[in-house]
């Protein structure tokens, strides 16, 4: 159990990332539920991408309510309102949720 260090909650939000990820079908982490271990071998180096500016949170996949909420441009109780009355999906990971980016695209085009 992590302690309540910034780097705690940061192993935390990182973990429920994944297991977001793992729900909604798009996890693609190699060698994860097959039993194999993940190789060592080394790669060679090949240079990042720029992301396309139309879609800036697409290598996320989730966001934990703050960030969301700051996206959307609304307060963290109005974000948790919304969730109430069924307007955003938010998927439950452990303590918490996390919101799928594509809800937080949706509402705000």
């Amino acid at each position: 159990m992590t302690g309540r260090s910034a780097r705690g909650r940061w192993e935390r939000v990182k973990a429920a990332r994944r297991h977001a990820r793992v729900v909604l079908g798009a996890d693609d982490t190699p060698g994860l539920f097959e039993g194999k271990p993940i190789s060592k071998a080394a790669t060679p180096y090949v240079e990042p991408e720029a992301p396309p500016q139309n879609r800036p949170s697409e290598g996320i996949g989730v966001l934990t309510l703050d960030e969301a909420a700051a996206r959307l441009g609304v307060s963290r109780s109005q974000l948790e309102a919304m969730i109430a009355a069924g307007k955003i999906m938010a998927l439950p990971t452990g303590f918490t949720r996390t919101i799928p980016t594509r809800e937080v695209e949706r509402l705000s085009h």
